[in-house]
């Protein structure tokens, strides 16, 4: 018998959150080249972009361009509804 009761340390389970199983596929094949010889490796899927002065004021004039567009188009499909809807309007009351 003792005094005293001693507490046994909270033993910590570390389960993880989040799982990619294409990085996990991604690092065997790294391993399997690297056993293999190969250690000359290929990023396929990404291409690096490059900053060039200029390049933020073209994608905003390329985005207002287009956003002016969807307007004009906008006003003129409001406008043919309008105008169907006077049609109908004035063919209901005559």
């Amino acid at each position: 018998m003792s005094f005293f009761k001693l507490h046994k340390p909270l033993v910590y389970k570390y389960k993880p959150i989040y799982y990619d199983p294409k990085k996990e596929a991604q690092k065997d094949r790294m391993k399997k080249m690297e056993q293999e010889g190969q250690t000359e490796v290929k990023n396929e899927g990404y291409e690096p972009k490059v900053l060039r002065r200029g390049s933020f004021r073209e994608m905003a004039d390329k985005n207002r361009n287009s956003k002016h567009a969807q307007t004009r188009q906008s006003n003129i499909r409001l406008v043919l509804i309008i105008l169907i809807l006077l049609l109908i309007a004035y063919f209901l009351v005559r």
